[in-house]
């Protein structure tokens, strides 16, 4: 059973495969990755849109400061150019006229700076969000000037939503990382907390089993918890099965013994008895002599009684069954106790009724064993109770008594052949007991309630004869007293 155990709550895989935390992290890789090249892609693709609309502002302005050297004209003012949105002009000195504010600072600069150069210059100036593009060249028109053009390229007006996009992008890219790298922490937990539990349990079957917050390693789980509650249930029958074969080894070879013994001892014990009987007999013998006959007697029956309990523990036949009231059996067994018992200051009580079929002598025995021990478990001024309850298809003789009890670590024992903790016990009451009721079909247990304890015979039930009852102290002696009449 314990190499079953081992076997199949080992933690070592099969097979090496790679942890399920390689895989989410490739998967966060990939995520990154991709969101990487998107927010890179749409950058570029607006730096290359604003790049190309700057491009063509440059060849505007500069197609328009060709067109004002050619016609070398002056212009009082600077006028709208051929683009929607250009000023172009001619400059005598470096401040301009009519030229927006916002214009005017990048467009003197670029005019200044045309002064002194032959070649045609194309400037870009950061206005706000705009880039301003300034086309200037020489001109000679009445002295040295300047021709300028100039024109801004405003923002997109889709700039802003591309943006949003982009942070969006890149809050999902972090938010995929973060889920990721908690999803793989969380199963790397969990699969750890599993591998500590299955190695526990290949120890010990009482170990506590995690619940992963992971729905798919909690399935798991449950999954184990419930083969380690069929591996527990298995393993309680097989130490019960390992426990009732063992009894039952002992016990055939007890019966071995005791046919022996039978064999052996009772046929001498029955002509002693014979002769006995012969020599009380066949003359009057003196006082003495024949107490020391009756006496020899009385040995000599107890013997053969206990070689007949010896037989009846080893599992040999009880004898012929018939319908019986458990309750007339149990006052008629307490009242042939009741002179004994009172000698110890202590009563006994038959509560209850129902019906068996059953081999009276010998399960009169096995209440006869049971209620001496409760007896002699009791302190003077005690109380046995013998209950009987029928339920279903089982009636159960529960008798009880306020005493100490078995220590608990000789419980086990209790139902062992010889075992006994009094100084003048033979050890077979509570082994022929709980005989007499397995050869009925039934079982023997000890439980300890509180501060009671119990001996619960247990027996299959006969409807017939059922006839449940709760006899009172006086009726219980009336009746025992007519079965007594009667036998």
């Amino acid at each position: 059973m314990a190499l079953t155990v081992r076997v199949l709550l080992t933690k070592k895989p099969v097979g090496k495969r790679a942890p399920i935390k390689h895989r989410l992290f490739t998967i966060l890789l990939l995520g990154a990755i991709v969101s990487a090249l998107s927010v890179g892609a749409l950058i570029r693709l607006l730096s290359v849109s604003t790049q190309h609309r700057v491009e063509r502002a440059s060849d505007s302005v500069t197609e328009e400061v060709a067109a004002l050297r050619r016609g070398a004209r002056t212009l009082a003012d600077p006028a709208p150019g051929g683009v929607v949105g250009m000023r172009a002009g001619i400059a005598r000195h470096t401040t301009p006229r009519g030229v927006p504010s916002e214009w005017f600072s990048g467009v003197s600069r670029a005019i200044a700076a045309q002064f002194g150069s032959s070649t045609t210059s194309v400037t870009h100036v950061e206005v706000g969000a705009s880039t301003l593009v300034i086309a200037t060249a020489p001109v000679e028109v009445d002295g040295a000037g300047v021709a300028w053009a100039a024109m801004e390229v405003r923002p997109l007006p889709q700039l802003e939503a591309w943006k949003y996009t982009i942070w969006l992008l890149a809050l999902a890219t972090t938010v995929l990382v973060a889920t990721t790298v908690r999803a793989a922490v969380v199963m790397q937990r969990g699969a750890v907390a599993l591998g500590s539990a299955l190695d526990a349990l290949s120890r010990d079957l009482a170990a506590p089993i995690p619940r992963p917050r992971v729905r798919e390693l909690s399935d798991v789980a449950e999954g184990i918890a419930r083969l380690v509650t069929s591996l527990a249930r298995a393993r309680r029958e097989e130490e019960r099965l390992a426990r009732e074969l063992s009894e039952n080894e002992r016990l055939t070879a007890l019966g071995r013994v005791a046919a022996g013994v039978a064999h052996e001892v009772r046929n001498p014990l029955a002509s002693i008895k014979l002769r006995l009987d012969l020599a009380a007999s066949s003359a009057e013998l003196p006082e003495p002599v024949e107490r020391a006959i009756s006496h020899a007697s009385s040995e000599i029956m107890r013997l053969d009684r206990l070689v007949a309990d010896l037989l009846v523990v080893a599992g040999r036949s009880t004898g012929p069954r018939q319908r019986l009231s458990l309750g007339e059996l149990a006052l008629a067994r307490s009242e042939a106790l009741a002179p004994w018992a009172a000698e110890r200051g202590v009563q006994i009580d038959v509560i209850g009724d129902a019906g068996v079929e059953a081999h009276a002598d010998s399960l009169g025995r096995a209440l006869d064993n049971l209620l001496r021990n409760a007896v002699e478990a009791s302190a003077r001024g005690g109380r046995v109770t013998l209950r009987i309850e029928a339920e279903g298809t089982r009636t159960t003789l529960r008798v009880c008594d306020a005493g100490p009890g078995v220590d608990a670590a000789r419980v086990s024992e209790l139902f062992e052949p010889f075992f006994t903790t009094k100084p003048d016990g033979t050890g077979l009451g509570l082994p022929l007991a709980r005989s007499i009721a397995r050869a009925h079909g039934g079982d023997v247990r000890y439980a300890r309630h509180g501060e009671q304890t119990a001996f619960e015979l247990e027996l299959p039930r006969d409807d017939r004869d059922a006839r449940p009852t709760r006899a009172a102290p006086d009726e219980a002696r009336a009746i025992a007293r007519s079965v007594a009449v009667a036998s």
